[in-house]
């Protein structure tokens, strides 16, 4: 009777189990669950009107992983690869000193060099496909350029060549090369500082290269500034960043990639060696390679954090994503990346020595449109490009460039107001301005009469007033304070333009409370007025998040420091300036910036790109008016000469200067202290 029970139970369970399943079953084709891996890297966009990275969706995705079980021999330390028109790959898998072939699918089809004979690799870095099949091979472990058929044969082989232009001892380990229309090679030499090693297809030298430039820093300059000849031959001589790798366009330019250096971490050369980038800096530290698609993006693969970076036409970093563990052996993620080549599907292959493997990586929906859109945007195709934009838009609102793309378009457009509106979003003052000239030119055209005799009795009404005003302040008797704060307030501005005879009139002389607090309120009006009314075109950036108290501490600090400096200064070498003397004077220094920023504020809204010298031009002369107010405060109120004045205003200038480090160690070592104490407290608190 149990066995029966214990069988009936068994039964009824495996009912229940197999009800539950086809619940399952049935809610899943009714209801469909979409699921998705995360990635394990991230994606970020870099603002080239901001210089903000910004997390986006990823345009790139790993697709496939080749290299164990899908060859007869899985790859080992694989240092390049090449993809040829066809799309076979091509690999320099160097431990096991050979070339293997894959299909645009990843499927192994062919080893090269390992017949026996002279053909034979050692520990090959490099591999180059001409358009006729050849192939190309760095055999670095055999010191050779390898040359085979496109069928496999051993051709012939090119060795160190002989030539007196090389130099002496020149140490030939050829580690990558490619190969122009012409049969010319140019050959990465192993820790050659002279750039890329030329040869002729007969393999004759004829020069060097694409080579760095030295990179002198400041120690260097100052021992070549103080060391005599004999004495910088014992220098450690400075040399060149090498090139790491090359590569070849599809229109004939050379992307080579350094190391070591600070500038010109890639570059696009030309048949005379002209780099199309202009020696730019990449911001790369560890660049290992670089590859170009047909729509002329181009993509740098970092070894430091194992991150590719997309870079437009013109070498500005646009996107970068990726990662790099020498821990994880995870799909996306690289230990140590060695090289990287994209197919004619744009996709990315890359080398990785670490894993002994390859990586897929590609685009993704997202990243197919970003890049199209981008790719029309540069290319001037603003209509063609508005579908990719508003579905990038759509999908991601933060990024700046679709906002660029959909401005353009609305410019050819005539919709000036609509692109104004985009650009402004995008932070482009470039476009925002060829687009306000077209708004400003229909309204000069429709308009300019009517303003024109509205500004001339505006300023009737004007002079009107100021009379009338002037007239009424004469007759009407008014309280002695209000007398004395008008005073003043003409004072203030004679003083602006007369700064002698004006400062004259303040020594010995006690400023009411009122004016001075009143000029330095105007200042901070004027201040904040500047930030958030100035034109678009001189504040090209997001005003919510400006820091005010930095912004009139900026201003109000230095003149605060100068104040006390020059009072302290003063007193010591004999100045009669008094304290309060000091304050007022400098206080009335401060009028042309209040004065002059007004008409900069007001024009910096009607002025376009072109014409921002105005603007820029009537800034430095009030700051450079601002300067002469203090330098004849001091002299007029401390009764200096010209000379003890100027060496007064440079001790002042010095003192400055210790007064902010003062209070800079000051600052640091209170909050150590009160941390101290916090630490102390918090300890206390807790084990009481």
């Amino acid at each position: 009777m149990r066995g029966r029970d214990e069988r009936q139970f068994a039964g009824g369970k495996t009912a229940w189990l197999a009800f539950i399943i086809l619940i399952s079953l049935v809610t899943t084709l009714l209801f469909p669950v979409s699921t998705s891996a995360r990635l394990p890297y991230s994606t970020w966009f870099i603002d080239q009107e901001t210089n903000r990275a910004i997390k986006i969706q990823p345009l790139y995705v790993p697709r496939q992983v080749i290299g164990y079980a899908d060859i007869d021999i899985p790859l080992s330390a694989p240092s390049d690869v090449y993809i040829a028109a066809d799309n076979h790959v091509y690999v320099a898998d160097t431990g096991n000193n050979r070339i293997v072939e894959f299909d645009e699918q990843g499927k192994f089809i062919r080893s090269v060099g390992t017949n026996e004979g002279e053909g034979v690799l050692n520990a090959p870095e490099g591999v180059f496909v001409s358009k006729d099949g050849m192939i190309y091979v760095a055999d670095t472990g055999n010191k050779r350029i390898a040359k085979y058929a496109a069928n496999g044969d051993y051709i012939r082989m090119f060795e160190k060549p002989q030539s007196p232009l090389l130099p002496e001892g020149y140490f030939y380990v050829p580690t990558k090369l490619v190969v122009d229309s012409r049969g010319v090679m140019y050959v990465v030499i192993k820790d050659s500082y002279q750039g890329l090693l030329r040869m002729n297809g007969q393999g004759e030298f004829t020069g060097f290269f694409g080579g760095n430039k030295t990179e002198l820093d400041f120690l260097t300059q100052l021992k070549r500034t103080i060391l005599n000849q004999t004495q910088m031959e014992k220098e450690i001589a400075k040399r060149p960043g090498t090139i790491e790798n090359v590569s070849m366009t599809g229109d004939g330019f050379l992307l080579t990639a350094s190391s070591g250096v600070s500038r010109g971490q890639i570059k696009k050369l030309n048949a005379g060696g002209a780099d199309a980038f202009q020696n730019k800096s990449f911001f790369e530290n560890k660049l290992v390679d670089t590859a170009i698609d047909a729509d002329r993006f181009l993509y740098g693969m970092n070894s430091e954090f194992g991150e590719i970076s997309i870079y437009d036409p013109f070498g500005n970093v646009m996107v970068y994503f990726g990662d790099a563990d020498k821990k994880a052996h995870q799909q996306g993620i690289v230990n140590f990346p060695t090289s990287l080549a994209v197919n004619s599907k744009n996709e990315l292959w890359v080398a990785d020595s670490s894993l002994n493997l390859l990586q897929v990586y590609e685009r993704t929906a997202f990243g197919e449109a970003f890049l199209t859109a981008s790719r029309l945007y540069y290319e001037g195709s603003y209509e063609e490009s508005k579908p990719y934009w508003e579905v990038i838009m759509q999908q991601n609102g933060m990024m700046n460039l679709p906002y660029n793309g959909l401005g353009e378009i609305a410019l050819n457009e005539k919709r000036y107001d609509a692109a104004m509106a985009y650009f402004k979003d995008s932070y482009d003052e470039a476009g925002y301005s060829d687009a306000f000239w077209n708004v400003r030119y229909d309204w000069i055209q429709s308009y300019l009469i009517y303003a024109f005799l509205l500004l001339i009795a505006a300023l009737w009404l004007l002079r009107l007033a100021v009379k009338r005003a002037g007239s009424y302040a004469d007759k009407r008797s008014w309280p002695p304070f209000a007398a004395q704060y008008g005073k003043e307030a003409k004072d203030a501005l004679y003083l602006m333009f007369h700064p002698y005879e004006g400062f004259y009139r303040l020594k010995e002389r006690k400023v009411s409370w009122s004016m001075i607090f009143t000029i330095i309120l105007l200042t901070i009006v004027i201040r904040l007025l500047s930030i958030y009314g100035m034109g678009f075109i001189f504040h090209p950036y997001d005003l919510s998040k400006v820091n005010l108290a930095l912004e009139v501490g900026v201003l109000l600090v230095p003149w605060v420091t100068w104040i006390i400096a020059n009072y302290l200064v003063s007193t010591v070498k004999g100045g009669e300036g008094r304290f309060r003397e000091v304050l007022q004077a400098s206080t009335y220094a401060l009028v042309p910036y209040i004065v002059l920023m007004v008409p900069v504020i007001l024009l910096s809204n009607i002025v376009v790109l072109e014409e921002r010298i105005v603007v820029d031009s009537i800034v430095q002369i009030m700051w450079i008016w601002i300067v002469v107010q203090f330098f004849i405060m001091t002299q007029v109120i401390h009764n200096f000469d010209f000379f003890e004045a100027v060496k007064n205003a440079a001790v002042t200038l010095f003192t400055i200067g210790v007064i902010w480090i003062f209070i800079v160690i000051m600052s640091g070592l209170s909050y150590n202290l009160f941390d101290f104490v916090k630490q102390i407290y918090r300890e206390v608190t807790l084990y009481a």
